[in-house]
């Protein structure tokens, strides 16, 4: 893999984790203005959410320890 790909990789994990904790936290604060309503909400954001960041982070750490030929 050349060095643009990997720095695209990685700079795409580096923004998906920082928008996941952006999301979550604005999340957090739309929760706590419907009280009463935690229980009703479904979180389906986290079914794609954080599959995505695994997928990202463990292709990063593969990308980072293989051997080169």
């Amino acid at each position: 893999m050349n060095r643009t790909k990997k720095t695209l990789l990685y700079s795409m994990t580096v923004l998906v984790i920082v928008f996941a904790f952006v999301w979550d936290y604005y999340i957090k604060q739309w929760l706590e203005v419907n009280p009463g309503r935690e229980e009703s909400v479904v979180r389906v954001d986290q079914f794609v959410l954080y599959p995505l960041i695994v997928t990202l982070v463990a292709l990063s750490i593969f990308q980072l320890f293989r051997k080169k030929k």
